[in-house]
């Protein structure tokens, strides 16, 4: 079966079949160092294919003889003075996968706090975009009077009074979100004064969109067929019981 090489025995392959095809002219320096050291398939560092034969000083016994085989034992290589040997496992030079270090910011634990104890804040749209463009705010106070007033604001607030006024996280979250049920409280008051002002005034309800009536009206059909079916197998089954007594009485002989 064809194995297909890897992508650096391919380029000398590829090459030489160029040469042998005329359209090259010339052997570059390169190919002649691929065919000497051929790569290899796998980036794992295995022994070495070449046979030093002992001509290595490390591989040379200090008395000058090759170290003999004992029966039984194991065989130990000569090293040479200042050098240490190390044993590794197949699995322990295989190449890991990199993975990217988790980037961890100082608001990231106070945000997780927040929203696991005001989960509904996460379902309040917001408005993405920057009124002002500046990347850099003063976050001394919760709000300056303009914006939406958001999680983050809390957040934000939060973290400059543990940095600047000394606090514990504690204490900022209780001054941070005291401030911001300030806020929510006032906002709801605000919206419910309009409403009845606009309503005094003679405006009308929004009207249900076209799709919430047709749901509402195939809910009522939906609960009347339901209560017409549950009618209807009382009905059937207080049937059945009365044909069922009339039978047994027709049944059993009669008293003498």
């Amino acid at each position: 079966m064809y194995k297909k090489p890897s992508g650096a025995r391919g380029v000398k392959q590829a090459y030489e079949r160029l040469l042998g095809a005329n359209l090259r002219e010339g052997e570059p320096a390169w190919l002649r160092a691929m065919r000497s050291v051929p790569p290899r398939d796998s980036l794992v560092r295995e022994t070495t294919q070449f046979s030093t034969q002992g001509r290595l000083r490390f591989e040379q016994n200090t008395a000058g003889e090759e170290s003999k085989a004992v029966e039984g034992e194991k065989i130990e290589r000569a090293v040479a003075e200042g050098c240490v040997t190390s044993r590794h496992k197949k699995s322990q030079l295989r190449t890991q996968s990199t993975k990217p270090p988790r980037i961890e910011f100082p608001e990231d634990q106070l945000r997780r706090t927040f929203y696991r104890n005001h989960p509904f804040e996460k379902e309040r749209p917001r408005i993405v975009m920057e009124p002002t463009g500046q990347t850099e705010q003063d976050w001394s106070q919760l709000t300056h009077g303009h914006g939406q007033v958001t999680g983050e604001n809390v957040i934000r607030h939060q973290y400059y009074l543990m940095q600047s006024k000394g606090l514990s996280e504690r204490e900022a979250y209780a001054q941070a979100t005291s401030e911001f049920y300030k806020i929510r409280a006032r906002e709801e008051m605000e919206a419910k004064s309009a409403r009845q002002e606009a309503l005094a005034y003679g405006a009308r309800g929004l009207a249900k969109p076209f799709s919430a009536s047709q749901l509402a009206a195939e809910d009522r059909a939906l609960r009347r067929s339901t209560k017409a079916f549950a009618q209807r197998a009382e009905e059937q089954n207080m049937r059945s019981a009365m044909s069922e007594k009339m039978f047994a009485a027709g049944a059993l002989p009669p008293s003498s």
